[in-house]
């Protein structure tokens, strides 16, 4: 009878100062028929000291406790409070290695042993064995276990374990500490707060995360999705110098389209991505003309990776095309009818710097690209030097009004008729003549070419 008091004793002590232990059978059922109490005990085990210091190399941390320890215990009712005889102990710990907890519970078997033990001079009957035994474990172990409180990793991968111990450690502080959301303006703890993306510690309540970035997706403001907190500097695509690292950058979201998964609905995270996809391309299409087009099959916008290369593939549906003619195929009977073309003002900007290696001219390429600026650039030089060739007195070429293609007379009146796109025109001012009566124009009194239908053929000069 009195041994069963004594460990209900023992135990309701042990229950009023360690509330997360569980014990089977529970105090209430202990009974003089009971052979056997069983239980487990969660607890965290603390430095004595000062914090315990993890070390890799070069790399240290401080830690101001070990957690997730569990201590399974088995007491032989009859044999209590023996603590050789009467109590069995398993320590679960994957912070501490094996061995060293094997060495731990010897030197706990050598004093609670002398200190249960009747024949001992240390022996007290009344002793709090388990209170006692637990209060050791949280308290007085780690210095046991690791001497002067320190612990020298042998691997990179244990050290990280014991870093996951103070991210954890700083976790629940903040969880407990109270945070401010700048968006409802009120206090919250951090637990009800989700940090932001951006780099800095920017923190929202989970509340106002849902509201605020759902209701800028579903206005379509994606450029308003990004850390509220943050300063924002709108990127100017002239400041570049190199395209693909531009499209890196622009096509780089302030919040990444991941961050929302699990926090904002389905449907939106797949708007948000898909509106900020063909927002950022619309925007580098007004810079780069020749960087962007949508899909001819599922309307998508496609970027092309490289402003020189003619053929552009859809990252959605995966079809490949020219960007110039939307074909997906050149060749002898499909060649390519369009070519890129260029403003007069951007293709005499780079003539003027062609030839040097300033940052204008790398702004230049990185929004045409090097391909388009010289094909364009030599064939705007050419053009330059028909237009003088044809201006030039005595000359005897004259350009098509329609197709533009350069003409040479070399017999017959001055009504022409362009061998490429059939227009026919007047040879000496370039006008396009009506089909109805092209002589029409030579026969006007009105006309600047009135009677001048033969001037200049060959054979006419007298």
């Amino acid at each position: 009878m009195g041994n069963i008091t004594k460990i209900k004793e023992d135990f309701q002590i042990l229950e009023s100062m360690f509330p997360e232990v569980s014990i089977s059978p529970a105090i209430e059922l202990i009974t003089e028929d009971t052979r056997c109490i069983s239980g487990y005990f969660r607890f965290d085990m603390f430095p004595s000291g000062d914090d315990l210091t993890v070390s890799y190399k070069e790399k240290s941390i401080k830690l101001t406790k070990l957690p997730g320890n569990v201590l399974g215990f088995k007491i032989d009712v009859s044999k209590y409070p023996s603590f050789k005889n009467s109590i069995i102990l398993k320590l679960n710990s994957k912070y501490i290695p094996e061995e060293k907890i094997i060495l731990h519970f010897k030197e706990l078997d050598d004093e609670f042993n002398e200190m249960t033990d009747p024949l001992s001079d240390n022996y007290e009957p009344d002793t709090p064995v388990m209170m006692l035994l637990f209060n050791q474990l949280m308290y007085d172990s780690i210095d046991m276990i690791f001497p002067n409180r320190k612990i020298s990793c042998l691997s990179e991968s244990d050290f990280i374990l014991y870093n996951g111990i103070l991210n954890d450690i700083n976790q629940d502080l903040y969880n407990k500490s109270n945070h401010d959301c700048c968006i409802c303006i009120e206090t919250k703890k951090g637990k009800d707060m989700i940090e932001l993306p951006c780099g800095k510690g920017h923190r929202l309540c989970s509340s106002c995360i849902v509201s605020y970035y759902s209701k800028l997706i579903e206005e379509g403001q994606i450029s308003y999705v990004r850390c509220p907190e943050c300063d924002y500097h709108e990127v100017d695509l002239h400041d570049y110098t190199d395209y693909k690292i531009m499209v890196k950058d622009i096509f780089t979201p302030a919040i990444p389209f991941p961050f929302f998964k699990g926090i904002l609905l389905d449907n939106l995270c797949k708007r948000y991505e898909n509106l900020f996809h063909s927002q950022t391309a619309v925007k580098l299409s007004k810079h780069s003309p020749y960087s962007c087009i949508t899909c001819r099959k599922c309307d998508t916008w496609c970027v092309k990776t490289d402003l020189d290369e003619p053929m552009i593939r859809c990252h959605k549906c995966g079809s490949t095309f020219c960007f110039d003619c939307l074909h997906s195929w050149h060749g002898y009977n499909n060649s390519c009818g369009s070519k890129a073309t260029l403003p007069n003002d951007v293709l005499e900007e780079y003539i003027d710097v062609m030839n040097t290696d300033c940052d204008r001219k790398k702004k230049l390429i990185s929004a045409y690209g090097l391909k388009i600026l010289e094909k364009g650039t030599s064939d705007y030089l050419a053009e330059k030097m028909l237009d003088i060739a044809i201006a030039a007195e005595g000359s005897d070429l004259q350009r098509c009004p329609k197709c533009r293609v350069v003409v040479q007379r070399s017999e017959g009146c001055n009504r022409m008729r362009c061998g490429i796109c059939s227009t026919v025109f007047c040879y000496l001012c370039g006008n396009s003549l009506f089909s109805d009566d092209s002589y029409e124009h030579f026969k006007e009194k009105y006309s600047p070419c009135y009677g001048r239908l033969f001037e200049g053929m060959p054979g006419t000069e007298d």
